[in-house]
């Protein structure tokens, strides 16, 4: 099994040379060459999409890992004004939507424009799992009686808040 690991992870950094480091992308060249029996029987069965969007998320999962095994970057190629923070982030590339691909933090580093559009797409993301967990927030004290679904408050006790954001709670409140 880790043998098949190593080749699928070889196969994606392999395509991500040729067509950059958008995981549908890098899946449409590689899935029928790496798993030719597969995609057949996907097909053959109807569930062409559900391998691709399986597919997608490995490649998403391989990409966000640093290459080859390497830490998060090159530091020697990094400004060192900017080491402290990139020594904190946990992933060695991020999302850009304009590029639909991944993109290494040194290159954002380079393009401010690119870093800018990482960043913001990466909040937008938190925010909708902080939205998600206030409606979750919602149904959990409605299923333990304490409130209507429409109008409980979200519960952050023992959570992490976002100060400033609307529902939520100071961390004074909190405690």
């Amino acid at each position: 099994m880790l043998k098949r690991t190593a080749d699928f992870t070889h196969h994606v950094w392999e395509a991500a040379d040729q067509v950059g480091r958008s995981a549908p992308r890098i899946v449409d060249q590689i899935l029928r060459s790496v798993f030719p029996n597969t995609t057949d029987a996907a097909e053959a069965e109807g569930a062409s999409r559900m391998l691709r969007t399986g597919c997608i998320a490995e490649v998403k999962r391989v990409l966000h890992s640093a290459r080859d095994g390497a830490g998060q970057s090159d530091f020697g190629e990094i400004d060192t004004s900017f080491l402290s923070f990139v020594r904190r982030l946990r992933r060695p590339s991020y999302f850009v939507p304009e590029r639909d691909e991944e993109v290494s933090v040194k290159e954002l580093i380079a393009d401010p424009a690119q870093l800018d559009a990482a960043r913001r797409f990466m909040r937008l993301k938190g925010m909708e799992c902080l939205d998600e967990a206030d409606r979750l927030d919602r149904l959990y004290e409605a299923v333990m009686g304490q409130g209507s679904a429409e109008t409980a408050a979200p519960s952050h006790v023992g959570v992490a808040t976002t100060p400033g954001r609307p529902g939520s709670l100071s961390p004074s409140e909190v405690a």
